[in-house]
């Protein structure tokens, strides 16, 4: 699977039955996409005349080979997206503290997309116990306004509040199967792509 930053809090994942956009807040689709988790819709659209399928509600959905999970945090609901057997959770907003049940809820976490779009210092200090919390393989910061010659301070701040002293940005992630196992998360800092 190949996950591609499209800017604000949307990424664009490509399996190999489906695209994916998994985008907590409104953002523009792509064409070519087969479906859209959340994308500040209202409403499911399970059977389209035409276009994408649309996921905006909890429940557990199967489509084109994709499982999508929502669960109803205090919030809103948030989405797990499984393409190609990795679970990939996008927060575009801070969730508050999460209960015990809520991340039982969420399960397994391979990806998470982790918006900044809240700040420097208390969303560092969140983002950081939000991973330790959830645990996942691979940290994917989103939501920050990305700069020409330097880093994002609010990308800086979480950076230096998980470690990572040198990011080096990508165009994309490839992933393929369960990331799980690992004892610390790796964050991947991707160029967004508009």
């Amino acid at each position: 699977m190949e996950i591609s930053w499209l800017g604000g809090d949307a990424l664009l994942l490509r399996g190999k039955d489906a695209r994916v956009l998994l985008a907590p807040q409104a953002s523009p689709v792509p064409s070519a996409v087969d479906i859209v988790v959340g994308g500040g819709a209202d409403q499911n659209v399970l059977r389209p005349e035409s276009g994408p399928q649309v996921v905006a509600r909890p429940g557990e959905y199967e489509l084109r080979g994709v499982t999508v999970r929502g669960v109803l945090l205090d919030g809103g609901p948030v989405f797990v997206a499984t393409v190609d057997d990795v679970p990939v959770l996008a927060l575009g907003r801070w969730p508050g503290k999460l209960s015990d049940e809520a991340v039982e809820q969420l399960g397994v976490i391979d990806v998470l997309a982790l918006s900044l779009a809240g700040g420097e210092a208390a969303g560092a200090t969140q983002g950081a116990a939000l991973v330790s919390k959830l645990e996942p393989a691979v940290v994917v910061p989103v939501g920050f306004e990305p700069a020409e010659a330097e880093v994002a301070p609010a990308l800086a701040a979480f950076l230096r509040e998980m470690g990572v002293s040198e990011p080096k940005f990508q165009p994309r992630l490839n992933l393929t199967g369960f990331q799980g196992g690992s004892q610390e998360s790796r964050v991947v800092v991707l160029e967004a792509r508009r």
